[in-house]
């Protein structure tokens, strides 16, 4: 009975995996979707995950740019730091993603890295004070 339910398991989690990674889907989404690249869906691996894929789309010809910033939620001590991945492919559309969402999303052109900040993270206002760390941005192109 045990090595059925094993059986079932695995197989449940390859459809899954394969549904997730649809061949459909366009390259540098699979590449930013993949659940194995390193850092992703993993807690305090932004970095990691923002090396791993924008080596990744660099490898594949397409560039962007990491964006650095640090944040703070107002009235606590909680404080962090955070980076994601900006990308743009040769049809002019921009994308945006890091390790906490499980796919890319489209960003509008021209957005500014704090209008990207929360599109990201989805809040369409919260108390926390976001500041970018303009030097590490600055050097963040692949």
């Amino acid at each position: 009975m045990k090595r059925i339910f094993c059986i079932v398991a695995a197989g449940v989690v390859v459809c899954l995996a394969h549904t997730a990674l649809s061949p459909s889907e366009p390259l540098h989404f699979r590449l930013a979707s993949d659940p194995a690249l390193k850092g992703k869906g993993k807690e305090n691996q932004c970095m990691d995950y923002a090396l791993a894929l924008s080596s990744r789309l660099a490898a594949n010809g397409i560039h962007g740019q990491l964006i650095f910033y640090r944040w703070h939620i107002r009235n606590t001590p909680i404080e962090g730091s955070h980076v994601f991945v900006k990308y743009h492919l040769a049809d002019k559309t921009e994308w945006i993603v890091d390790n906490e969402i499980p796919h890319p999303k489209a960003a509008p052109a021209n957005a500014s890295p704090f209008e990207l900040i929360f599109l990201l993270s989805g809040a369409k206002s919260a108390p926390v004070d976001v500041e970018l760390e303009k030097g590490l941005t600055h050097l963040g192109y692949f």
